[in-house]
C-alpha cells in the first residue's frame, strides 16, 4: 500500500549556521507539522520544472539574473527525489537525484531500487 500525500510549496528563509541565510522551498505546512510529516515519510519529493540561470548586464554596473526555461512548453517538469539548498526533499529508497514528472517513472524508479532504511534490513545472527 502506498500513501501520497500532496502539499503546496512555500518559500521560507533558511538560517544555515555555516552559510549566509538563503531561501528554499518547503511545503506549505506549519513548521511543526512539516518536520513531523517529513520525518515519517519514506520520501519527501519536489515538484518543478528544469531552468538555467544567466547574468545579465543591467546597466549602471548591476548584473541581474534571469532564468530560461530547459525543454519546450515553459520547461521539462522533473521530480527532485533530494534536498538542497533550493528545496526540502528525500527519500529512503535510493532513487537517483532527478526522475521525470509522471507516475510511470517514479513507479519504474521505486521498484528498480531497494530501500536505504535499516529498520527494513534483515537481522544477522552470529
Amino acid at each position: 500500500m502506498v500513501v501520497v500525500l500532496i502539499a503546496h510549496a512555500k518559500v521560507e528563509k533558511f538560517e544555515d549556521p555555516e552559510a549566509p541565510p538563503y531561501d528554499r522551498y518547503s511545503p506549505r505546512l506549519h513548521k511543526h507539522a512539516s518536520a513531523l510529516v517529513s520525518e515519517w515519510c519514506d520520501a519527501v519529493l519536489f515538484a518543478t520544472r528544469k531552468f538555467r540561470t544567466q547574468s545579465e548586464d543591467a546597466g549602471f554596473g548591476r548584473k541581474r539574473t534571469i532564468a530560461h526555461a530547459v525543454g519546450k512548453d515553459g520547461g521539462e517538469r522533473v521530480l527532485r527525489t533530494v534536498g538542497g539548498p533550493s528545496c526540502v526533499a528525500k527519500n529512503r529508497y535510493g532513487l537517483t537525484e532527478e526522475l521525470p514528472l509522471s507516475w510511470a517513472a517514479f513507479m519504474a524508479a521505486l521498484t528498480t531500487h531497494q530501500p536505504n532504511d535499516p529498520t527494513t534490513e534483515e537481522p544477522t545472527h552470529g
